[in-house]
């Protein structure tokens, strides 16, 4: 043998890894009774509420928007939220429902519905009134505000510039509480998408005073918008719902790093009742985003999720956001 071999397996952090993984795997050895019909019922009539898909050429899309609704509705998925952060995915939407319900009819299988929203990043002017009323009036569901030009996400990644929400004196800009009458006159969706937490305070209760009754947070455990655990459960007690995103909570080729027995704190701390699963999926290096989702609900019961806690986050509440009914 020769003379000076190093055991890297016997550093700390492969150690670590190696007793994490181990453990998980030997917890788990009796769950083999999670079965395909399980995931298959937990499937229909699921809802995801952020999904990306071409055409968004910010971000390298895996698969189109129509390939991932095909997809959905032989999965009996309810409905998709597609979210772009650059073209407006409420101008899509229409086109892509229009051919998912002819779909549907020619193969005998439950339509499922499909809806868009508009992301105020500079594509479209920023914080612009005009962008959310345009959004309003073609079927928009979701108002994002900035996501990659957030002035807290170039913060985060050391970049200069992006678009504030927040005065010096702590207030939304006047564009802001403009669009958030907006969106309280429509109904819409609010997501303060890739704000900071001391934003999406600030926005949450504007938008709270202003009458604006549907708020998700984005990811708020991942890197680039991460908030605490107890200060996600704040959140939800003022009245939004936690989006706790596959993207964000299960380590991947675009997210090593990420704790994933977290996302099982937040969903004890914030309550299944203020939480939405989604996938934040169609990234060409990870799975198809009904694949996602499949994998993330075995997950989820593998860890002790019960089956009435999934409903509630991926069928319920995402439903109620929606303005859909539910049963």
């Amino acid at each position: 043998m020769p003379e000076g071999i190093i055991e890297y397996s016997l550093e700390p952090r492969f150690r670590q890894d190696a007793k994490r993984a181990y453990s998980t795997i030997e917890s788990m050895g009796a769950i083999w009774t999670i079965t395909e019909e399980m995931i298959d019922e937990l499937m229909h009539g699921a809802i995801d509420m952020h999904v990306h898909a071409a055409p968004d050429p910010l971000i390298d899309t895996g698969w189109d928007q129509l390939n991932v609704a095909r997809r959905a509705c032989d999965a009996g998925m309810r409905a998709l939220v597609f979210k772009g952060h650059t073209i407006p995915t409420a101008a899509t939407a229409p086109f892509v429902q229009k051919a998912i319900d002819e779909y549907a009819l020619e193969s005998g299988k439950e339509r499922t519905l499909v809806y868009g929203g508009v992301t105020l990043n500079y594509y479209v002017g920023g914080l612009n009134p005009k962008a959310v009323e345009l959004c309003a009036k073609v079927g928009g569901k979701v108002v994002w505000l900035p996501s990659h030009d957030s002035a807290h996400h170039n913060r985060v990644i050391e970049e200069p510039g992006g678009i504030e929400l927040l005065t010096p004196e702590g207030e939304i800009v006047p564009e802001l509480r403009t669009i958030l009458e907006i969106i309280a006159e429509h109904d819409m969706i609010l997501d303060p998408c890739h704000a900071g937490t001391r934003e999406r305070f600030a926005v949450i209760d504007a938008a709270k005073e202003i009458g604006v009754k549907r708020i998700i947070i984005t990811h708020p455990n991942w890197n680039v918008t991460r908030a605490s655990v107890e200060q996600q459960a704040e959140m939800g007690k003022k009245g939004a719902y936690i989006g706790l995103f596959m993207y964000g909570a299960v380590p991947h080729f675009n997210n090593p790093n990420c704790d994933p027995m977290e996302m099982f704190e937040i969903i004890e701390k914030v309550g299944p009742e203020r939480t939405v699963i989604a996938t934040d999926l169609g990234t060409a290096v990870n799975v198809h985003p009904v694949e996602g989702m499949r994998l993330y609900f075995r997950i989820l019961l593998a860890c002790g999720v019960s089956k009435a806690d999934i409903v509630t986050m991926t069928k319920k509440n995402p439903a109620w956001l929606l303005n859909l009914d539910y049963e």
